[in-house]
């Protein structure tokens, strides 16, 4: 039994999320429907950057004395939340500092 045509078939995947303010164009990668919305369902709306922080927090346990073995689906979301956050937080300060 193999996979359904339609996980095979490719789909557009912004690089960083139209709602988080990522274009078309170059922002744009066609991947299968399968791996989009696996990537979706582990990383929500995070960007690529994002995506390797939340995986260093969770697999390797930075900034922690020891690491978390165990997580609760809600831990994880306020953690994908919180990288989101400190994202649009350096954005401002950039933005502020470039106003200088």
């Amino acid at each position: 039994m193999g996979q359904s045509n339609n996980s095979n078939r490719g789909t557009r995947h912004h690089i960083v999320p139209r709602s988080r303010g990522g274009a078309n164009g170059k922002n744009i990668l066609i991947i299968p429907q399968r791996i989009h919305e696996a990537y979706h369902i582990i990383f929500g709306n995070l960007t690529p950057e994002e995506a390797l922080e939340f995986l260093k927090i969770v697999f390797l346990g930075k900034g922690r004395k020891k690491m978390k073995k165990i997580w609760k689906i809600e831990e994880l979301t306020e953690l994908q939340l919180k990288l989101q956050l400190e994202t649009l937080g350096v954005k401002k300060k950039e933005m502020k500092d470039d106003k200088k």
